[in-house]
């Protein structure tokens, strides 16, 4: 599509596309608090830290790699099991 030669606005018509009782651009105070509420969400869904129960950590670890090795077994046997 060539745009060099599209219909251009006229001046005198306003744009009905621009809101005219807002502002053109976002307030600093309402910029300042979207940056802390986003910077406070990405902070409250984080996950907790390793230092804090590691025998935990260590025991759920364990527990998950012995649940992989069972069902990669059990998925083995079932795919070479002799068909009916």
């Amino acid at each position: 599509m060539n745009t060099t030669f599209a219909p251009q606005r006229l001046s005198g018509i306003p744009d009905t596309q621009r809101l005219t009782s807002r502002a053109p651009r976002t307030s600093l105070i309402d910029r300042t608090a979207l940056h802390v509420g986003l910077w406070l969400l990405i902070w409250g869904s984080r996950t907790p830290r390793l230092a804090h129960d590691r025998e935990q950590h260590s025991r759920n670890h364990r527990a998950e790699a012995a649940r992989a090795v069972r069902e990669h077994g059990y998925l083995r046997e079932a795919s070479l099991a002799p068909r009916l």
